[in-house]
């Protein structure tokens, strides 16, 4: 019987080796699967703080077209009507009668 109980021992000893070596090697699987998921919450996180300032670089230079649209409207505005005072300045230079009219 000792020997059989001896025998049983060994068995269970192997056993619970593999085991703990299947459970140290799970928990390292699982160490490696945390850090893995950390570094995508960093990534997601620093990806959403881009997309944010993207966003807000998007509306400030939206913001800054509309008025650099509005600036170029009112130069060509002021640039027609400088090209009517021309063009009627120079038919008063150029034809003595305009002046007369």
């Amino acid at each position: 019987m000792s020997i059989a109980l001896c025998l049983s021992a060994v068995v269970l000893d192997e056993q619970k080796s593999g085991v703990d070596r299947d459970a140290s090697e799970l928990r390292a699987s699982l160490r490696e699967v945390e850090k893995a998921r950390l570094q995508g919450r960093r990534d997601v996180h620093d990806a959403r703080r881009q997309l944010r300032n993207v966003d807000a670089e998007r509306r400030r230079l939206s913001q800054e077209l509309g008025e650099l649209q509005v600036r170029a409207a009112r130069i060509d505005q002021l640039t027609d009507a400088a090209r009517r005072d021309n063009s009627q300045l120079r038919q008063k230079v150029t034809d003595p009668t305009a002046t007369e009219r």
